[in-house]
């Protein structure tokens, strides 16, 4: 696959990616009032957790240039996804979820922004 190929498939994944976590936001920023008692889960937050653990494998996948890749925040983000998605999945269909379980999420997903600014995934 040509490289122009790559590149633009990288974009439509990233945008992708991008909506992903747009979703799994807003759906703790939706139910913010309920904090102290328990917010729900709701399906957006689980269908967002795979839709960014998919586009993330994928963008990771078709790297331009593999070798300027840095394993390690790669790693730590699919761990923090693969997290996120595991809490969703199990409080999906609760109607009362621990008080912990949407604000983790919320924190899980806020490192994996900070992971992808600050942690030179395409170094140079």
């Amino acid at each position: 696959m040509e490289d122009s190929t790559k590149e633009l498939l990288i974009n439509v994944f990233l945008v992708l990616h991008l909506l992903g976590i747009a979703v799994l936001l807003a759906g703790f920023f939706s139910n913010l009032k309920d904090l102290t008692k328990g917010i729900k889960v709701s399906a957006g937050v689980l269908h967002g957790s795979y839709l960014m653990l998919a586009t993330g494998l994928a963008m990771a996948g078709l790297a331009v240039d593999p070798s300027k890749l840095n394993a390690f925040v790669i790693s730590l983000k699919l761990i923090a996804l693969v997290f996120i998605f595991l809490i969703a999945f199990r409080y999906r269909k609760k109607d009362v979820t621990p008080v912990w379980a949407v604000p983790s999420i919320f924190l899980l997903t806020t490192i994996n922004i900070v992971l992808a600014i600050f942690g030179q995934v395409a170094g140079n």
